[in-house]
């Protein structure tokens, strides 16, 4: 017990040295990580927006197309 507790000591300091580390870079590409994700979601949405806005010219277009003929 007692005459290990230099060498523990020594191991629990390089095991929070270890996990300061990986917070350093785990929190950081957290950030990231969502940042890029708030916007490829709203590229998406501009997307579905878009593409249904297309389906409903071309509809419309059908439409018109059927009266005519």
């Amino acid at each position: 017990g007692v005459e290990h507790a230099g060498l523990l000591a020594g191991d629990i300091a390089k095991a929070l040295i270890t996990t300061a580390a990986g917070l350093m870079v785990a929190i950081p590409a957290l950030l990231f990580h969502r940042f890029f994700n708030s916007k490829v979601n709203k590229l998406a949405i501009g997307m579905e927006e878009q593409a249904l806005r297309l389906v409903e010219v071309m509809k419309g277009e059908r439409e018109d197309g059927v009266e005519d003929a």
